[in-house]
């Protein structure tokens, strides 16, 4: 049977009854591919007749996390880096035993249940019994254990020597906490909420990076709202686990509440974070307060195509995904025997002016604002004399009478209202001088034309382009950059950086993204896919550009 014939669902259930971590690759193979929103995964064996005795009951919850616990890790590392479709283990049967006069309800109407077992009579019973929000209809298909097989090349979740489910019981580790990004949460942000959730039966404090922690972040001005990402951690963690209470807060810091919460009695790292509870535990020490027993999560691998240079599935991935699209509709449409004008700018060692060099090997006609700028103040021009009356004849080199730079710099460039006259005198003139170079590209032939400008935005020009295209860079690596190209001091650099917009405040005003953090080669792509993109929009073949 062919993908085109193949009947899919919105939402399904996946029954898991065996829980032996070799068969989960099998098992989740013939099951995705029928799945287009949402799978909700349990693990439960309708055949175990479960006690409800208070005594028996915490016992129970902690055989179900021995059951549940290895199959977090070996379902989610074999899960594709998509978002569909979204795949979540439901834990409610940790806290209560799910049975007729207590079926669980599911958080969306599924359409249909896998269950990796042989077909029996009572099994579809059992489901329309256990389980509240079927459809009335709904489908069940069964994955006979004769046709999956084991995958031997297991995992490494034994590996780490902290890890607190070894632990006879769980609960004295009842109050969590963590930390992340969690920017477009994702498997791997699942895999550690997820574990952190069925190992805390009380309370997960998480702390969500923010400001000065995600600056030099790859992409960082694409990071969701820290309201956003908080909000998309509790809506997950309640639904797989609605009894625990979840706090979330911004932080600034590597610690957050870590090391002030008293109440807190373990924390939950990963493999790449595990030193950060080192430090966690140093600061409560310091404190006053009692250690935290370490619990460590194995994270997700990428995948093989992975082009971050990231060994784990990473939230870059997804920002990625951003470059060289059309973000949002142009500012202006194409207009019929009128040049299609891309203003491109971003911040200093953004690698904008590599950009416009490959769009011009493309087809593009550039027009270099910057070098715009010195005509402005060439000897009986216009902004020449402006120039001249608003900030005095001293200006005037007495050699060739042009304007010396140096000494008009003094003036301006330590008095923002000086500088304001300045660019109100100087940022029209260049204004000028790019429309008419853009009409005479147009008038040779050039149907796409580049406004390479640094300031754009600031200046304005904004009102003579199409489309706005950003070049990006993390601060830390545009300084980087900036000292090894200007031989400059790293205080300069920054001061120099700062003193421009930064990402975030430049990125919402993007129709498309780029970014040359990665080698060349990624950069071209990136042109080029951007550049096929535009074409297709303005009707334009590559050889009337």
């Amino acid at each position: 049977m062919t993908d085109k014939n193949i009947r899919r669902f919105q939402t399904a259930l996946l029954l898991i009854t065996n829980p032996i971590r070799s068969r989960i690759p099998s098992i989740l193979s013939a099951v995705i591919p029928y799945v287009e929103r949402n799978l909700y995964i349990i693990v439960q064996n309708p055949n175990a007749q479960l006690s409800t005795t208070t005594s028996e009951k915490n016992v129970d919850s902690e055989q179900q996390k021995q059951r549940i616990r290895p199959m977090l890790h070996a379902i989610y590392k074999q899960l594709p880096a998509t978002k569909n479709p979204s795949v979540d283990i439901l834990l409610h049967n940790v806290d209560s035993v799910i049975k007729s006069s207590n079926p669980l309800r599911l958080p969306r109407l599924c359409q249909v249940v896998f269950a990796d077992c042989s077909p029996s009579p009572g099994l579809y019973n059992y489901c329309r019994d256990h389980f509240y929000q079927l459809d009335q209809d709904f489908e069940l298909r069964t994955i006979d254990e004769k046709d999956t097989k084991d995958d031997q090349s297991g995992d490494n979740l034994s590996s780490f020597d902290h890890d607190l489910f070894s632990d006879k019981s769980t609960s004295q580790y009842n109050r969590g906490v963590l930390g992340g990004t969690f920017d477009r949460l994702h498997n791997g942000h699942k895999l550690l909420l997820t574990e952190s959730a069925l190992l805390c039966d009380e309370k997960i404090v998480v702390g969500i990076t923010d400001g000065v922690m995600i600056q030099n972040k790859l992409l960082g001005e694409v990071i969701e709202p820290v309201a956003d990402r908080i909000s998309n951690v509790r809506s997950f963690v309640d639904l797989i686990r609605p009894s625990l209470q979840v706090h979330c807060e911004p932080i600034e810091d590597p610690c957050g509440p870590s090391a002030t919460m008293p109440d807190l009695n373990c924390i939950i790292v990963t493999d790449e974070t595990k030193q950060g509870a080192l430090q966690v535990n140093k600061e409560r020490a310091e404190n006053g307060l009692s250690q935290l027993s370490v619990h460590i999560v194995p994270m997700v691998p990428a995948n093989d195509d992975n082009q971050d240079g990231d060994n784990k599935l990473s939230s870059t991935t997804f920002r990625r995904q951003m470059l060289s699209i059309l973000l949002k509709s142009p500012l202006k449409a194409n207009e019929p025997n009128r040049p299609y004008i891309i203003g491109l700018t971003g911040g200093i060692g953004s690698g904008k002016s590599s950009i416009a060099r490959r769009m011009e090997k493309l087809g593009a006609a550039i027009v270099d604002c910057d070098k715009l700028g010195h005509e402005t103040y060439k000897v009986d021009t216009d902004a020449y004399r402006k120039v001249i009356e608003t900030f005095g004849e001293d200006i005037i080199n007495p050699i060739d009478r042009s304007i010396d730079r140096k000494i008009l710099g003094k003036k301006v460039f330590q008095a923002p209202n000086e500088l304001r006259k300045l660019t109100d005198i100087v940022w029209p003139a260049i204004l000028n001088l790019a429309q008419e170079r853009i009409e005479n590209f147009f008038q040779q032939g050039k149907h796409i034309i580049v406004l390479d400008a640094a300031v754009l935005i600031e200046a304005k020009w904004t009102v003579a382009v199409n489309e706005i295209w950003i070049a990006s860079i993390p601060p830390k690596e545009a300084i980087r950059r900036v000292i090894e190209r200007d031989h400059l001091p790293s205080e300069e650099a920054k001061r120099r950086l700062n003193a421009q917009m930064s990402n975030q405040d430049r990125f919402p005003y993007a129709n498309v993204l780029l970014c040359t953090y990665w080698a060349e080669s990624v950069t071209q792509k990136q042109v080029e896919h951007a550049w096929q993109l535009l074409l297709q929009r303005t009707n334009n073949n590559p050889s009337s550009v």
